[in-house]
């Protein structure tokens, strides 16, 4: 009977640990004014210019001293890759081991009111990753595209199970389990429906990522079983609709991409203005972005003259910079760090940081899928 008993009691301690692990939720504390001089913070401590640390918004756990490099692994995650440029961008940074890309993930959804089933959008991942394989870009550092959610309806995909999902998962707690102080980034450019099923399969690691997530607040958040998931139990810096498509009057004003001498696209050539230093680079994957500039609705239509890198949130923990202001506020029913001041001088920030990775030909150096090879 003794040992019966003391099995039943470990049982229970065991499943009332197991319990309060699950019930915990990844919570941002109070904006930090006044840094502590024993450094002692925990993931959730941020504020903006921490002493002996870049000035601008710093993240426990992921902004790092200067000139220390960012070890933290990135998961990408969107819905279609062909209409932003924060795939070539992260793949690039990749090739230059300027980031540690460890998961690709389409979620190919949107919302019942524009049809839920978008499978066509997978191949717009296979394809963009297709493209840097024949501009050179070291393929041994670009992981193979998982598929994450797919289903018929919103309702249907409320828990799906996915490839995606278990991916997640995995790369999560295995990040948790080499350095619990470096959580894994999660960044999310479309529906968040597969990190959201992927919590249903393991809850805790809510608490062992940092996820940044453009446009959770509006667009991209339309999915609200997901969105308000993740809004209520991870540690999301939101990059909203107030600062998304940053859009100018023609292409020539852009601050962010590269401009060309005229203002719409179909009046430049392909080595108009700045557009020259891309095509001269003769690779595939900028040839691409030059095209897009071209004819993509979002840069050369109408007054959308969309100027930003538009789901590259996860651009903060290398540029800590980037960001003029945050503010905990309510989002999705929840209390994320959302972004509240981007300016002309982020702008800037921004610019001189992805031209010095777009255009490094060391990132393009690997003979493995070049053209002609």
């Amino acid at each position: 009977m003794k040992i019966v008993s003391l099995f039943v009691f470990v049982s229970l301690v065991a499943f009332a640990n197991s319990a309060s692990a699950v019930a915990e939720v990844a919570k941002w504390r109070p904006r930090t004014v006044n840094w502590p001089d024993d450094g002692l913070l925990k993931i959730g401590d941020w504020g903006f210019d921490r002493p002996g640390y870049p000035k601008g918004l710093y993240i426990h756990g992921v902004t790092v001293p200067e000139g220390e490099p960012i070890t933290n692994p990135l998961i990408y995650d969107n819905d279609v890759f062909d209409d932003v440029f924060d795939d070539e961008l992260v793949f690039v940074m990749a090739s230059l081991r300027r980031v540690e890309l460890v998961g690709l993930i389409v979620t190919p959804v949107l919302t019942d009111g524009w049809g839920f089933s978008k499978p066509e959008w997978k191949q717009t991942a296979f394809d963009v990753r297709r493209l840097a394989e024949l501009s050179g870009i070291d393929m041994k550092l670009i992981p193979e595209v998982t598929v994450g959610t797919e289903a018929e309806s919103e309702k249907a995909g409320i828990d799906k199970d996915s490839a995606g999902a278990r991916l997640y998962v995995r790369l999560i707690q295995d990040q948790f389990k080499k350095n619990p102080l470096k959580p894994l980034i999660v960044s999310i450019g479309g529906q968040g429906a597969t990190l959201a099923s992927a919590y249903k399969l393991d809850p805790t690691i809510a608490d062992r990522c940092i996820v940044y997530y453009t446009d959770i607040r509006v667009y991209n958040g339309h999915y609200r079983w997901a969105s308000e998931l993740i809004a209520s139990k991870f540690r999301v810096v939101s990059w909203g609709d107030d600062n998304w498509w940053i859009t100018k009057k023609g292409q020539n004003e852009w601050r962010v991409l590269p401009r060309p001498e005229h203002a719409e696209g179909n009046d430049n050539s392909s080595v108009s203005g700045e557009w020259k230093a891309y095509t001269e680079m003769r690779k595939p994957l900028l040839d691409h972005m030059v095209q897009q500039f071209q004819t993509r609705h979002e840069y050369c239509q109408g007054e959308k003259k969309a100027d930003a890198y538009g789901d590259g949130t996860f651009l903060h923990a290398w540029v800590p910079g980037l960001f003029g202001d945050a503010a905990l506020i309510q989002v999705r029913g929840s209390e994320v760090l959302h972004i509240t001041q981007f300016s002309a001088e982020n702008e800037d920030q921004v610019k001189a940081f992805a031209t010095s990775i777009m255009l490094n030909s060391d990132a393009y150096e690997s003979t493995r899928g070049l053209v002609g090879q």
